[in-house]
């Protein structure tokens, strides 16, 4: 599907909600956008991994120190509660 739209004063462009609903786009959803020769390719970046934000997390104290078990288990429940938010709000 192609359309139109126009870019306001501050540079924002406001998607169809066709175009939202079909790929789940919610305020808040990072969109990444690529140039590709004279067009632009935008596509909703996925919410990270539980892995992935553990390879964060553990990079990040490794630079100061290593995490206490507290300090994951608090980590994990965080990251338990944020999904279980995002699942409620869907």
């Amino acid at each position: 599907m192609t359309t139109t739209v126009s870019v306001l004063p501050k540079g924002q462009v406001e998607l169809p909600a066709g175009f939202r609903r079909r790929k789940n786009i919610k305020p808040g959803t990072t969109l990444r956008v690529t140039e590709i020769g004279d067009g632009l390719y935008v596509t909703p970046m996925a919410e990270p991994t539980e892995r992935e934000l553990r390879d964060v997390i553990a990079a990040a104290g490794s630079l100061a120190h290593r995490q206490s078990l507290e300090e994951e288990e608090m980590v994990q429940q965080l990251i338990a509660e944020y999904r279980e938010e995002k699942r409620r709000k869907k």
